[in-house]
């Protein structure tokens, strides 16, 4: 007792006494956390998927972070002070158990995100319900959407020893939310993002340039490093006219700008186009990043909803309609990817000719003929009903998003609801979106079930509370 008393009335040592009580704790907390990210662990969840526990990521909190890439960014130099050096990924070797694979043989190999590894044994691998393939490496969109009934092209099918690169374009107006959700859910396949803003509206209003401003603010500063921002920072007259011209010109000012700001590409690296409101689905970019053996270009079929992931898009109706009273699901399909060198040689850079799938037309017929010379050209489709490649959520915003959307359209996007007032009112449009109707009184949807397991992107289900305006009418 005697010893204790004087060892706590001594100050220096009775400061080293409450720092090692404070600290034991914050060991405690922290070393199992820097072990997990420095150790992959692999284990079996409830669904028998064997997963790698990963951390979360965090949409809008803080990350203490002292730097980020946008933090003082003179955005008036924005084309000459970015880049974006992409290296080889890791080899994957057959023969050892990498973060996408795992042998179980001398001949078998696993993909394994895809495996069923309570029933698989050391001679076959056993797909989880939503995967196929010899190493079950082929998710369900992937397989339902072409590689079902193309036996042949499925042989063509092999691991890339080294990961292809992706690289994204997307331009971005006031979707953040959908900016978030798409970084979330893919920043660990993507290499790299193109995210263009303009400081004008597509009706040629002024306007702020939120996404710069927020960057620059330390949002999504974890995960800047992989962005490459490009400013449109004019407005042309002739577009208020043209919206086609305006589209034209906006896709294509992306990729010849943002691009040449990503080295070491090589040709059999893709490039994949989104709009704003298009998330593809992870386990698609990472077969096309993993996966060697299909042509290009490549069409993405989406889950179309409106509003919000709780009303599905219905299809035109047809004669049958007149008979009976029902609506059937309508599948949007679009011309998504293609390789860096198909980008490059047959359209010039010029996304929008990928985004038409222009390839064939005429004033191409020179870079064409050159390019399939040596390359197998070749649409083919990822995603169906019922195993979509992706959601396109059309005016998925609150009421006060959808208003700010209908007064920025085009002039000569007709009819241009933003010109009736009545039309813009923020009640009206919280009916519209309550009972799932459009602009003109009509009421093209089908409501979707919310125990569906495509009704949302995954996500967005995980971030339920953040997202809960558009799981919810």
């Amino acid at each position: 007792m005697m010893l204790k008393k004087k060892y706590i009335r001594h100050p220096g040592l009775g400061i080293i006494f409450i720092l090692l009580v404070i600290q034991i704790p914050i060991i405690t907390i922290f070393v199992p956390r820097l072990h997990k990210s420095s150790q992959p662990i692999h284990e079996l969840n409830s669904k028998r998927l064997l997963l790698k526990n990963e951390e979360s990521y965090p949409t809008s909190s803080f990350v203490p972070q002292e730097y980020w890439k946008f933090k003082n960014f003179d955005v008036e130099k924005w084309d000459q002070i970015q880049s974006i050096n992409l290296r080889d990924g890791p080899l994957i070797d057959d023969t050892q158990p990498t973060e996408y694979f795992k042998n179980i043989s001398n001949a078998t190999v696993c993909f394994i995100e895809g495996t069923d590894w309570t029933l698989t044994s050391n001679k076959d691998c056993i797909c989880n319900d939503n995967y196929f393939g010899t190493d079950c490496g082929i998710p369900d969109s992937v397989w339902y959407g072409h590689y079902a009934t193309h036996i042949n092209s499925r042989k063509l099918l092999k691991r890339r020893k080294h990961p292809r690169r992706l690289i994204q374009g997307v331009l971005v107006n006031h979707e953040f939310d959908f900016l978030e959700m798409r970084i979330g859910s893919s920043i660990d396949v993507m290499d790299a993002y193109i995210i263009q803003e303009s400081n004008y509206t597509t009706f040629g209003t002024p306007r702020k340039l939120e996404i710069y401003e927020r960057l620059s603010s330390g949002w999504l500063r974890k995960y800047q490093n992989k962005l490459i921002y490009v400013l449109l920072s004019h407005f042309n007259e002739k577009w208020t006219e043209n919206g086609w011209l305006a589209e034209s010109y906006i896709r294509n000012h992306m990729s010849l700008k943002g691009l040449p700001m990503i080295s070491d590409k090589h040709d059999d690296d893709l490039f994949l186009l989104f709009d704003s409101d298009e998330i593809p689905n992870r386990s698609v970019l990472l077969f096309l990043k993993l996966y060697e053996g299909y042509t290009e270009p490549i069409k993405f079929g989406y889950r179309w909803t409106v509003f919000g992931f709780f009303w599905l898009k219905a299809d035109d109706p047809g004669i049958l309609s007149l008979l009976y009273d029902s609506k059937t699901e309508k599948l949007l399909q679009l011309y998504n990817a293609c390789t860096i060198g198909m980008l490059r040689k047959v359209y010039g850079n010029n996304a929008m000719l990928l985004r038409k799938n222009a390839y064939k037309h005429k004033k191409l017929k020179k870079e064409f003929r050159v390019y399939v010379a040596s390359h197998d050209v070749k649409v083919w489709n990822i995603g169906t009903l019922g195993h979509y490649a992706g959601y396109h959520c059309s005016w998925c915003f609150q009421p006060e998003g959808i208003r700010r959307k209908l007064l920025s359209a085009q002039k000569n996007d007709k009819p241009r609801w933003g010109d009736y007032p009545e039309k813009t009112n923020l009640t009206y449009i919280q009916k519209l979106i309550k009972s799932g109707e459009w602009f003109d009184g009509t009421h093209p949807y089908i409501r979707a079930q919310p125990l569906d397991k495509y009704y949302a992107p995954s996500y967005v289900l995980k971030n339920s509370k953040k997202y809960e305006y558009l799981l919810f009418p």
